[in-house]
């Protein structure tokens, strides 16, 4: 059996941002035979605008949709802004629903978790916008992490934190295997 690949998309660009440890615990996490890659420079990525789009999309937007095609599963990481998904977040999924026809999150599993206050609203809108995109977010692949919950640390600092993103990947890639 070949590899499991999840490419882990952080929606902040912050260097100290939550999710972004989550994110780096989902890699030192991961179960036997899967493999998280973090998708690097995303904030090199345009806004999405149709008029750029196309035959002569920047690289750095196809470079993306080609990582999420390739990538077996998606595991999205939104941190709450405003209540709701990050701009940053938003904008993968967008360039990721393209082009029309042919989406890269077309059928893509996708887990959506987490770090923040009020994270409800948040992951549930990433969720509309990713199943709008063609991607599915099958029942108990939402994982919630409270700052609360964190007790002033670092989610590198729990273990449950990582029992539970090693779950959470373990649900991910159950059918891919």
């Amino acid at each position: 059996m070949s590899e499991i690949t999840v490419l882990a998309v952080v929606g902040s660009l912050r260097s100290s941002s939550l999710n972004r440890e989550l994110a780096e615990v989902a890699v030192a996490n991961a179960p036997e035979g899967v493999r998280v890659e973090i998708a690097e420079g995303i904030a090199e990525v345009p806004f999405y605008n149709e008029d750029i789009d196309g035959e002569t999309a920047p690289a750095t937007a196809e470079a993306l949709r080609q990582r999420i095609a390739a990538a077996d599963a998606l595991l999205l990481l939104a941190p709450p802004n405003n209540g709701t998904v990050s701009a940053v977040l938003k904008n993968v999924i967008d360039w990721g629903s393209r082009p029309y026809g042919a989406s890269a999150l077309s059928g893509k599993r996708v887990a959506l978790a987490g770090v923040g206050h009020r994270l409800d609203t948040t992951l549930a809108d990433a969720q509309r916008a990713v199943t709008i995109a063609g991607g599915e977010v099958p029942e108990g692949l939402v994982e919630e992490f409270p700052i609360s919950g964190l007790d002033g640390k670092s989610p590198r600092e729990h273990d449950a934190v990582a029992q539970r993103a090693g779950d959470l990947l373990e649900r991910l890639v159950a059918p891919v295997r």
